[in-house]
C-alpha cells in the first residue's frame, strides 16, 4: 500500500522554490506555540463534555502505529477560519459545545476528517495545524519523548469518542499529538479529493529526527534517490507512513507539513488566494509538472495541495 508516494517525492523541489518565500516561511516556522497555550486549549476540551467523533467512521479495530489519523487547527478565529477552508475546499462543519470551549468538526463531503479549536487571543493571532499520530501506548510514548529530549505539552487525556491522547514537542521541535483511538484506525486506502493525502517533517535536525522516528515506531526509513535535497520516506511491512526532510527556512524550528489532495491545483491555488492565503510555492511546470503549491491560510497555518494523481 501507499507504493506510488515514493514518486511523489522524487526530484523534491522546496529546497529552491520556497527560499523565495523564506521571509513568509520564517514567520511561519519560527511562530512558537508555548506550553500554556496548547495546553489551555486541550485542557478546556476535556471539560466541555463533548462527545468527539472517532478517526474512522466505522470501528476497525485495527492500529496502524506511525499512522496520522487527525488533524486539527488550532486558530485565533474559528469562524473566519471555517469560511475560507469552505471557500477552498468545500468543507463543511459541524459545532460540538458552545462559547469558548467550542470544538468545530471539520466534514469533507459529510465524513468528519479533522476540528478546529478556538485560539484565546492573549495567545496570539497565528493559526496551526496539530496533527494525531496513532501510537499502540500513549505513555510509552510520552516516555520515550521525554527520555529523547522532547517535552510533555499536554499530559494523557480520555476525549470521549476520541480515545486517548497527549499533547508533545519532538526533540526537534515539532509539535504533534500522540493518539490511541476508540474503535481503532481508518484504513490506507482512502485518498479522497479535497481530504488529507500524506505528511511530512521539515526538522531542524535531520540525523536526530531519524533517529527519534525510528525508535518511536521501528520504522526503516528509505532515501529517494533523484530528490534534489535528502528526503526520506518512513515505511514497515511495504507501507509508506510519512516524509522527512530538513528544513528549507533556515533559523526556523521544526514542523509538521500536512498534504491536502485536490483535482487542480491551479483552481486550488487560486481559490485560496482570493480568501486570504499567502503563497510559499505556487505551481510550477518543473516542479512535479506543476501538480503542488505551499500555502498559509490566513492565519500562518501552515499546508500544501497536491494534484493526484500526477497526470
Amino acid at each position: 500500500m501507499r507504493s506510488f508516494l515514493l514518486s511523489l517525492y522524487l526530484l523534491f523541489p522546496f529546497y529552491h522554490a520556497c527560499t523565495k518565500k523564506q521571509h513568509v516561511m520564517k514567520k511561519l516556522f519560527t511562530k512558537f506555540f508555548g506550553v500554556l497555550l496548547v495546553a489551555g486549549i486541550l485542557l478546556n476540551s476535556c471539560d466541555t463534555g463533548i462527545t468527539y467523533p472517532p478517526v474512522s467512521e466505522l470501528p476497525t479495530g485495527e492500529y496502524h502505529p506511525g499512522q496520522f489519523v487527525w488533524h486539527d487547527l488550532a486558530s485565533p478565529n474559528p469562524q473566519a477560519s471555517m469560511a475560507f477552508y469552505k471557500n477552498v475546499f468545500g468543507w463543511e462543519f459541524e459545532t460540538l459545545g458552545s462559547s469558548e470551549n467550542a470544538y468545530y468538526v471539520i466534514k469533507n463531503n459529510g465524513k468528519p476528517i479533522g476540528g478546529i479549536f478556538k485560539l484565546a487571543a492573549k495567545y496570539g493571532t497565528v493559526s496551526e495545524w496539530i496533527a494525531s499520530i496513532s501510537v499502540t501506548d500513549v505513555d510509552a510514548a510520552v516516555t520515550l519523548n521525554e527520555a529523547k529530549g522532547g517535552k510533555t505539552i499536554f499530559k494523557k487525556a480520555f476525549f470521549k469518542g476520541r480515545g486517548e491522547t497527549a499533547m508533545v514537542q519532538d526533540p526537534q521541535g515539532a509539535f504533534i499529538a500522540f493518539l490511541r483511538a476508540e474503535g481503532g484506525d481508518p484504513g490506507f486506502d482512502s485518498f479522497e479529493e479535497n481530504a488529507w493525502l500524506w505528511n511530512e517533517l521539515w526538522t531542524t535536525d535531520t540525523e536526530g529526527s531519524l533517529d527519534y522516528y525510528r525508535g518511536l515506531f521501528g520504522f526503516n526509513e528509505k532515501s529517494i534517490l533523484g530528490s534534489k535535497a535528502p528526503y526520506y520516506v518512513f515505511e514497515k511491512d511495504g507501507t509508506k507512513y510519512f516524509g522527512l526532510m530538513g528544513n528549507p527556512v533556515e533559523g526556523a524550528r521544526s514542523a509538521w507539513m500536512p498534504y491536502i489532495r485536490v483535482g487542480d491545483v491551479d483552481a486550488a491555488t487560486k481559490k485560496a488566494v482570493d480568501a486570504g492565503a499567502h503563497v510559499m510555492m505556487e505551481p510550477n511546470k518543473d516542479v512535479r509538472k506543476g501538480s503542488v503549491a505551499v500555502l498559509l491560510d490566513p492565519w500562518g497555518a501552515q499546508f500544501t495541495i497536491q494534484a493526484w494523481p500526477i497526470k
